[in-house]
């Protein structure tokens, strides 16, 4: 479903663009970091999937967590000055000996790979007894308001549908499934994420940023032309509130230990 080549290189596009204060991962790196807190017990070794720039690892460091290794999907490491090696996921999705953690983070990097259920029973292979699993989940309501926009503009332009955004899952459905592969005192909370742009491209700049755009293997997804463009910016400038479009980041966070 996923095409890995196309997201790769989307990463990496990401990684050259002048990094934000607001950017989903800085957000979810933040609320990893008071779930990590709120244990009140050490945590020794950490395994991160998908940091960007090693943000996330230096809020690790910040808080006394220094022992970090990486998982990435990119075409090439993106810091050659750093003397460390990055792990990458590769077509097969096999994450394969990378050592033991007590300590695991996913961030929006999970959201991409294409069978969940494996990962989360390889990645438990990782995880020491009596470790900590974090990860996040894109919504049922992720990006509604974006969603919108697209269907609407393909409905006028031609009267059907193109799949366009990742397929999601809903809160009852992670907990259920994280559960069931044998993790214990999963909870899960949804975070709401809200951003507001004054100008199209300033939305469009701030996706690619996030390296939020379509990476599905999808042939029949209708044409992006002038006109799909021009409508898109109509839908926008229509539904401005205050001078500004709404978007919703709508994010579920799991926190699940290893018996």
């Amino acid at each position: 479903m996923i095409n890995k080549k196309r997201y790769a290189q989307a990463r990496d596009r990401a990684y050259n663009i002048n990094d934000q204060d607001q950017t989903i991962d800085k957000f979810i790196t933040e609320r990893f970091v008071e779930l990590v807190l709120e244990q009140k017990r050490p945590f020794q070794k950490a395994l991160i999937i998908g940091d960007k720039n090693y943000f996330t690892e230096k809020c690790l460091n910040n808080i006394g967590i220094k022992n970090i290794s990486h998982i990435d999907i990119s075409n090439k490491y993106y810091d050659i000055n750093k003397n460390q090696k990055v792990t990458y996921l590769p077509e097969n999705e096999e994450i394969g000996d990378v050592g033991n953690f007590d300590l695991i983070l996913g961030l929006s990097l999970v959201n991409f790979i294409e069978d969940i259920p494996k990962f989360l029973k390889q990645i438990k292979n990782n995880l020491d007894p009596g470790g900590l699993l974090l990860l996040n989940f894109f919504s049922e309501n992720n990006l509604i308001e974006l969603k919108e926009m697209f269907y609407e503009t393909e409905l006028d332009l031609y009267d059907g549908i193109s799949q366009r955004f990742m397929p999601v899952i809903d809160i009852r459905e992670i907990g259920n499934l994280i559960n069931s592969i044998g993790y214990s005192d999963t909870v899960v909370s949804r975070e709401n994420i809200n951003y507001s742009y004054a100008c199209f491209n300033n939305m469009l700049e701030h996706l690619r940023l996030m390296a939020c755009t379509n990476f599905l293997n999808t042939k029949d997804n209708k044409i992006i032309n002038k006109k799909y463009i021009n409508n898109l910016i109509k839908y926008f400038e229509n539904r401005k509130i205050n001078g500004v479009f709404n978007l919703t980041y709508s994010i579920l966070i799991t926190n699940s230990w290893k018996k």
